[in-house]
């Protein structure tokens, strides 16, 4: 069962992407009937999976929930934005019950049962004011069936569904009969889905139903197949009720559940439907099934089910129940009954995910290249054995499968590669969270859903992010009257997005609020010992104050912020994914955060260079052209910094062997066999860095150099060649910024300096 519970799981996160797209572009304004119809889908299949393995807490809700969507699906609730708001925050809810079924943190029942008010509002709101018969349509009793393949009582108690078993159907009645195909129940669905379908139609339309199981086709215990269909029902419903509302409570299951509908209790099918079974349905309906004293997932020792709704008549025959309950085993005893126990949801282990979807393209062309390969060795193979040795052919076969490996790497690389699309959902019901706890009206839009990467990395973007969206809630939006005051809507505006530049991604989180107040950063950063009172600071040496640990420029200690801990702890996941962070803001405007990250954790382009005698990586992705040492082209800045002018444009110089600390060149040590690297960072500035030799390109393996040795300045990572020996992976724009930090590149300087 815990694989079939995982793979349902991985189907509900699906699902709840699928919700959380469909509502989104409901508040934008599109309330097509797809969108809406998509919407729908995702709750239906959430509750139909989480009936089958018995997950109450989730089909209870989920229910409500799916009776409110479906009035939006037939026109009788208009998709409002306050409408949209209640639907957003019953899937926040919807969102967590599944991660309570999954061992996570019980959901307080306080919220659950607000958002089920709002909900039965909508479905009263959708039936003309009629509100329903009960606060639950599910009855209180229920208890789903887990799916353990063990017997379980035949008789159902329909009038807990508000079902008035008793009231004999009108002259003019529609009479719904249906018989579930066995295929249904493996998908998921069950008949009790259809009857508190058939019977929210009933209550819409002012009235209520009658319900027959019909039992006719129920063998022997002994002839039972456990896997089979066997029951059937007669459901009749007020005149008033339309065959449209019939069919779209069975719209869902017209493929394997038999329907057929007749008016006035026996006049011909008029819809479209037949089943052999219901044809033979009586025209009027038969007395009501008992009533069981227990519910359907009651323990198998429960009392057996009266047979006559009367005490006061002798007792009839035994019951169907009855007779099964008689050649019934002895009951487990509790401790073999514990494990399935219904709505025994806090129990229930954490399950991971461990799973990713991959285009079957993907692996296609993957298999294909191992295809390849394996053809390739055969061929290193007998050329090995051949007496003459053939070393010009081995030659050419190993440059081959050199070719092949990198192409096998792209493809695994390839199969790694997810969108962002599940992080950047996610971070809706963030900003709506924010939104409440601060009493702020923000929207949130999502660009660059699509930009893939790799899966490690996409699955340690969601704290990053959520920190920084919340501190952009709280600290970066204006309340609603000071963005008044300032001319500004008073909805605020946050993008976050994605893109790819020079061989990184590029997530942005732009806001419309306030932007820094660096004079109450500075003296924040003042008052907390973060820096010494007499420091003189640039505005982005000010800005990057926010990261540092401890500092917090809120008053107060909120559930959002005030401890001083988030902003320092996004600065420290960043680092440790090998990317970076820069801001940039205007007071009154807003501020932008750019997360530049590594396409993958695993493997990069690298451009093999000498310095100091050291062989090192440079990021392919980073340089932009190579050239020769020309040394009328270096100038000296009057504080000591060279600069070269490449084709008019200035630039820091910077002896990489220097920089590192592995030795300086002197005046004049520079050598005309020398080679500049022109490279760039993320934002687009440029640097050129003075090395020794290029020796060489290849794709080499990223390995951690903090986890095996310290972080070191100017170095990213480290990998080992193919010799065996270590080589350091440089981290350009870290190298670029600490170089643009010791030079002012104004223009007028730069010439100022020049002609000194």
């Amino acid at each position: 069962m815990d694989d079939i519970l995982l793979v349902f799981f991985q189907e509900c996160e699906e699902q709840l992407q699928e919700l959380e797209r469909g509502l989104s572009a409901l508040s934008d304004g599109e309330s097509g009937k797809e969108t809406i119809n998509a919407v729908f889908r995702a709750v239906h299949s959430v509750k139909g999976g989480a009936a089958s393995f018995g997950l109450e807490n989730l089909v209870r809700f989920a229910h409500v929930f799916e009776s409110s969507l479906d009035g939006l699906r037939s026109g009788r609730v208009a998709p409002t934005p306050e409408i949209v708001k209640t639907f957003l925050k019953a899937m926040d809810v919807l969102s967590d019950l599944v991660a309570e079924a999954q061992g996570g943190a019980t959901v307080d029942t306080g919220r659950i049962e607000e958002s089920r008010a709002e909900l039965q509002a909508i479905i009263g709101e959708g039936s003309g004011g009629a509100q329903p018969q009960q606060d639950d349509t599910v009855p209180a009793d229920f208890t789903p069936v887990p799916v353990d393949f063990e017997p379980v009582m035949a008789d159902f108690d329909f009038g807990d569904f508000g079902f008035d078993e008793e009231e004999a159907p009108a002259a003019a009645s529609l009479v719904v009969t249906f018989s579930p195909h066995t295929a249904m129940y493996d998908r998921g669905d069950d008949a009790r889905n259809l009857l508190i379908g058939l019977a929210d139609v009933a209550v819409a339309h002012g009235g209520t139903s009658t319900v027959t199981c019909e039992t006719a086709a129920l063998p022997a215990l002994a002839a039972m197949e456990t896997e089979k269909s066997y029951l059937s029902w007669r459901v009749v419903l007020p005149a008033a009720v339309p065959e449209e509302s019939v069919h779209a409570v069975f719209d869902w299951v017209s493929d394997v559940c038999d329907v057929t509908i007749t008016r006035d209790g026996g006049s011909g099918p008029s819809g479209g439907e037949s089943a052999p079974e219901a044809a033979a349905a009586p025209a009027t309906p038969e007395p009501p099934v008992p009533e069981p004293s227990a519910p359907v997932a009651a323990p198998l020792e429960a009392t057996p089910v009266a047979a006559s709704p009367e005490p006061q008549k002798p007792a009839a025959p035994p019951s169907i129940a009855d007779k099964i309950m008689a050649e019934l085993p002895p009951a487990p005893t509790p401790a073999a009954t514990a494990p399935i126990a219904a709505g025994n949801t806090t129990a229930r282990r954490p399950v991971e995910q461990a799973t990713i979807r991959v285009d079957l393209h993907r692996v296609d062309d993957l298999m294909d290249l191992v295809g390849e390969l394996v053809i390739a060795q055969a061929a290193l193979e007998s050329i090995g054995q051949r007496e003459d040795g053939g070393q010009q052919e081995m030659i050419k076969r190993i440059a081959s499968m050199k070719t092949l490996t990198r192409d096998i790497q792209d493809a695994v690389m390839a199969v790694r590669a997810q969108p962002v699309r599940s992080v950047f959902q996610r971070m809706q019901r963030v900003v709506r969270e924010a939104c409440s706890m601060t009493s702020k009206d923000v929207v949130l839009t999502l660009e660059g859903e699509d930009t893939e990467v790799d899966r490690t990395l996409v699955e340690k973007l969601s704290d990053p992010l959520t920190h920084m969206l919340r501190n952009a809630v709280d600290h970066g939006i204006e309340s609603a009257e000071a963005r008044i005051a300032a001319g500004k809507s008073p909805t605020g505006q946050i993008l976050l997005s994605a893109g790819h530049r020079s061989g990184r991604i590029l997530i942005t989180i732009k806001d419309d609020g306030g932007g820094i107040n660096r004079e109450r950063v500075l003296a924040t950063a003042i008052k907390r010992g973060i820096i010494a009172p007499d420091a003189v600071l640039t505005d982005d040496e000010i800005n990057n104050l926010i990261f540092a640990p401890g500092f917090s420029t809120a008053a107060t200690v909120s559930d959002l912020s005030g401890r001083g801990v988030g902003m320092d702890v996004v600065k420290q996941a960043i680092l440790g994914l090998g990317g970076r962070v820069t801001i940039s803001s205007v007071e009154g405007q807003g501020t932008t955060f750019c997360l530049s990250l590594p396409l993958t954790l695993a493997v990069l382009d690298g451009m093999l260079i000498v310095a100091a005698g050291s062989t090192m990586v440079v990021p392919v992705s980073s340089v932009v052209e190579t050239m020769m040492v020309n040394h009328k082209d270096i100038y000296m800045l009057p504080d000591g910094a060279n600069v070269v002018s490449i084709r008019g444009a200035c630039m820091p110089l910077i002896p990489l062997a220097s920089e590192l600390g592995l030795g300086g060149y002197g005046s004049g040590g520079l050598s005309e066999e020398d080679v500049i690297l022109v490279v760039e960072n993320e934002s687009g500035a440029r640097a050129a860095l003075i090395v020794e030799d290029i020796r060489d390109q290849a794709q080499v393996v990223i390995k951690s150099i903090e986890k095996n040795y310290r972080q070191m300045s100017g170095v990213s990572a480290a990998t080992i060649l193919g010799d065996g020996s270590v080589s350091l992976i440089l981290d350009v724009p870290a190298l670029v910024a600490n170089a643009l930090g010791r030079i002012d590149t104004r223009p007028s300087d730069v010439r100022t300096g020049l002609a000194a």
